[in-house]
């Protein structure tokens, strides 16, 4: 069942304050995009909740890609994407909607473990060659 982000009582025209604080339109995708965070977090808490691999969780998994990408096109709208994305910005995106929140945590641990493990590296290597290092 898709909704459609339009409606008639969305669509009227804004109250007075409003127009004078933002341009046409902009609080309603801002209250559009509030409605989708919502939705988006009630989706992702079906899915965790949800029996691993089963048809209500496939749907429920489904259903926050849809509203991620409905948020991507709001961003968007509203000036709020980032105007440079290098690959690994898009690499990530696509990777976590593929996993589970749980595998995501996982990777996301092991990622700040390795960044964590590299930058002691770093502190370490200049002190390692000091007077008494053999090289």
């Amino acid at each position: 069942m898709r909704h459609g982000l339009a409606r008639p009582e969305q669509s009227q025209s804004p109250s007075p304050e409003t127009s004078c604080r933002l341009p046409h339109g902009i609080e309603s995708l801002r209250q559009q995009r509030a409605h989708l965070l919502r939705a988006l977090a009630a989706a992702e808490a079906s899915v965790r909740t949800l029996p691993a691999g089963s048809l209500q969780q496939a749907k429920a998994r489904a259903r926050v890609t849809r509203l991620q990408n409905e948020l991507r096109r709001l961003k968007a709208a509203l000036g709020m994407a980032k105007p440079r994305q290098n690959l690994g910005d898009f690499l990530i995106e696509m990777f976590r909607e593929r996993v589970s929140h749980n595998e995501w945590q996982c990777i996301v641990t092991e990622a700040r473990r390795h960044h964590d493990l590299k930058a002691a590296e770093r502190q370490i290597g200049p002190l390692g060659a000091g007077p008494g290092a053999q090289s």
